[in-house]
């Protein structure tokens, strides 16, 4: 009977999910579609707002507000990377942070299908067009994983500096930085943090999990990391789009620690236990939510998850790729899209 339950259970799942519903996407006005991919935004102490975007040798845009109007401004890196590998000119994953007055943006060097692939650093006093010192390999060791999609935590410029990346194979990876990030520390080896061995249905790959992101933050008094990630196939056309369920969506796990170990919401391992937990998935007109990356942002008094999506109304093409955030609310120690 027990058995009998559990197997209903599973197949009123997907009906289950589906149900979940999600407050509308943020406002976006200005450059908010036209391929926009793998978004990470910053906001400058004078209130402007700079997103960073994948291809353009790094696209820069900027805003008064996260909600726009986004001005298109040029290339981060208008000569390509300096790391000798297929994909210097179509730079992926910009990541930017700043330490002790200055920006570090690391950024991936790959091509699709490949594992050739390295991280890379520039850096600039300004984050403008024009400002950026490409420094090349940041020297992050080769292993099972895919070096794609690098996230650069440091929470204060005498704090460890941590790199979180991966990865589609074997998910995601993290490793010490010197205290200026420009090199992985000397003698660190990579750390696993998750990995997702579920089979996926149609002979689809396990995991597959990228482009992850760390966020600290404080609920009732006590502070946990959480690591955010995308989930799923991203960038299907029809009639190749992944399964319903499968598709590209956030997820999150939460750790007491920097370096792990993280769990989901219920419990469960996200290295050995295929945990995590969901944070917004497809739903209504917003399909593959992914690429994403988490803020506080003075300008809407709140957390925000921001991120690229396809609106099926309007295109599954590369070039179609949409700008979107919402706000967050942790109140549960879990985050939550809320309106």
């Amino acid at each position: 009977m027990a058995a009998s339950f559990l197997l209903r259970a599973l197949l009123l799942l997907p009906a289950l999910v589906s149900a979940i519903t999600y407050p509308p996407v943020g406002k976006c006005t200005g450059n908010c579609s036209g391929g926009v991919h793998d978004p990470n935004v910053v906001r400058r102490d004078d209130g402007t707002y700079f997103r960073f975007t994948t291809n353009g040798r790094v696209n820069i845009a900027t805003a008064p507000s996260i909600s726009g109007p986004w001005t298109y401004r040029g290339a981060a890196i208008p000569e390509g990377s300096i790391i000798d590998l297929p994909g210097r000119d179509d730079i992926w994953a910009p990541d930017v942070i700043k330490s002790n007055g200055v920006y570090y943006m690391t950024y991936a060097v790959s091509a699709i299908g490949s594992l050739n692939s390295d991280i890379g650093v520039a850096t600039s006093k300004t984050m403008e067009p024009g400002s950026w010192t490409d420094h090349g390999s940041i020297g992050v060791p080769s292993g099972s994983f895919n070096r794609i999609d690098p996230n650069l935590m440091q929470l204060s410029p005498t704090s460890t500096p941590y790199l979180t990346w991966g990865s589609f194979w074997t998910d995601i990876w993290q490793i010490e930085m010197a205290n200026t990030p420009l090199k992985v520390l000397s003698g660190q080896k990579p750390l696993h943090l998750e990995q997702n061995t579920t089979v996926r249905p149609q002979g689809r790959p396990t995991g597959p999990i990228e482009g992850s992101y760390q966020f600290r933050w404080t609920v009732g008094g006590k502070t946990y990391y959480y690591l955010f990630f995308s989930s799923g196939g991203c960038c299907n056309v029809p009639p190749n789009l992944a399964p319903p369920g499968e598709e590209y969506k956030i997820m999150v796990c939460r750790s007491e620690s920097p370096t792990g170990p993280f769990v989901g919401k219920l419990g469960h391992s996200c290295l050995t236990e295929n945990g995590g937990t969901i944070v917004l998935q497809s739903h209504n007109d917003l399909l593959a939510a992914g690429g994403q990356g988490v803020m506080y942002d003075p300008g809407v008094g709140s957390v925000v998850v921001y991120y690229h999506y396809i609106k099926p109304s309007v295109g599954y093409a590369y070039k179609d790729f949409h700008f979107g955030w919402n706000k967050l609310d942790f109140s549960s120690g879990w985050p939550v899209v809320v309106a």
